[in-house]
């Protein structure tokens, strides 16, 4: 009926409304409810809201193809790895029901991945570095791969799971040097140098890598 939409659209006649309403389903499906009968006048605010349409639709194919995909690999220890090789992750992926739900399994998979790997590795470079906090905390952060407060308090990202055991010592290195030296410093990367030789090179690194 209407050539320039590839899905399919439905038009309700609707007398006793006083507008026309254009909504798209979670299907795609444009659907129009209207008081007007003239199909020449309907086309033509279709065709005044294509822009708007055509935004909706696209967002739609964009989110399925996000939910198709999803679940099938996932960045872990600085890899892509397939989720079959994960048996307790797809466990939790076969209840999810949208993309929503696989990104929140996701997120618990790294924290408790971090949960069980971090502290070792943290305790490792504390000694070696005689720098000591008073707290660790992992929680999920948007924007930065850790930090490290003036209480003493080093908290970690547990997306850093995503990254290679090289990238994640270097994350964990760099905030315990802020217990010595609260800035960046020459002597505050001249102390992360002394435990890692290629500290440029992998803060370098990191700075190519996308947070999430």
């Amino acid at each position: 009926m209407f050539d320039s939409y590839t899905s399919p659209i439905t038009i309700h006649y609707r007398p006793r409304n006083r507008n026309t309403y254009i909504t798209i389903t979670h299907n795609a499906e444009v659907c129009v409810r209207t008081p007007i009968k003239d199909e020449r006048r309907v086309r033509t605010l279709l065709r005044e809201r294509e822009g708007w349409i055509q935004s909706k639709l696209t967002a739609i194919a964009s989110r399925s193809i996000l939910e198709h995909t999803l679940g099938e690999s996932i960045r872990f220890r600085g890899e892509c790895v397939a989720v079959t090789q994960l048996p307790h992750l797809i466990k939790t992926l076969e209840k999810a029901k949208n993309s929503i739900d696989i990104e929140k399994y996701y997120h618990h998979f790294y924290k408790n991945e971090a949960l069980l790997t971090l502290p070792s590795r943290v305790s490792h470079y504390a000694r070696k570095m005689n720098l000591h906090p008073k707290e660790i905390r992992f929680k999920k952060m948007r924007r930065r791969w850790g930090s490290c407060s003036s209480q003493g308090i080093v908290t970690l990202n547990t997306m850093m799971m995503q990254l290679s055991y090289e990238h994640i010592d270097y994350i964990i290195v760099h905030e315990l040097a802020h217990l010595r030296h609260m800035n960046h410093s020459s002597e505050f990367h001249a102390l992360v140098r002394t435990i890692l030789e290629n500290e440029r090179l992998l803060r370098r690194e990191l700075k190519e890598i996308r947070i999430g």
